[in-house]
């Protein structure tokens, strides 16, 4: 009979790339769950299973952790955005331009909340300075979605900037609806933001 080891199973060392990873996923998981105020580097430390020393070796400060996290989230939407986009420079009508756009940003929402509630994180707060890298995103996003109804919006820039906000809006409150209520399906929620913001072109 070959006798097994009772020698305990080494842990695996990972890559800086890796751990980095780790540590977003982990801290991202936290961010959603008790929000910006609610989470310590102690307690993202811990979670991941490491010393707090190795958090601050990949990210300084509870701020950096976070806004790392942020611009992982907007990074994947403004990549998304890139399909509707397609879509209104190839002269597509402005509700097939809109129900794409409800689609991916949805999509984002279902398949990881957890991330979408990250982006859209309403704390009060955060420092100035936070606050102040996570408007200048949204705000970069805003300008594209502006760009991109612009076609179908006979605006004048303010006002055309204006409305770009108020579509961010509406996909933000109604995700967050869309999470009280996950019964809905994803194509009726869809179906509210092409109405709303099709709607309000229409007749603005």
């Amino acid at each position: 009979m070959t006798q097994q080891s009772t020698d305990p199973p080494r842990r695996t060392r990972l890559s800086r790339e890796a751990r980095g990873t780790q540590l977003l996923d982990v801290a991202e998981a936290l961010f959603a769950e008790r929000g910006f105020e609610g989470v310590s580097m102690e307690d993202i430390a811990r979670t991941a299973g490491v010393t707090r020393p190795m958090v601050y070796v990949h990210h300084g400060t509870k701020d950096q952790i976070f806004l790392a996290c942020a611009r992982r989230a907007r990074a994947e939407l403004d990549a998304a955005i890139s399909d509707p986009e397609a879509l209104a420079q190839a002269g597509a009508s402005v509700d097939e331009v809109i129900e794409r756009a409800g689609t991916v940003f949805f999509a984002i929402l279902e398949r990881d909340p957890r991330r979408w509630l990250v982006l859209f994180n309403p704390s009060a707060s955060l420092s100035e300075d936070l606050a102040a890298e996570l408007r200048a995103m949204r705000d970069r996003t805003i300008a594209r979605i502006a760009r991109m109804t612009s076609p179908f919006a006979p605006f004048d820039d303010d006002r055309n900037t204006a409305f770009a906000y108020a579509i961010s809006g509406v996909g933000e409150q109604l995700g967050r609806w869309w999470i009280a209520n996950p019964d809905v399906p994803v194509s009726q929620v869809v179906g509210y933001y092409r109405d709303f913001i099709t709607t309000g072109l229409r007749t603005s």
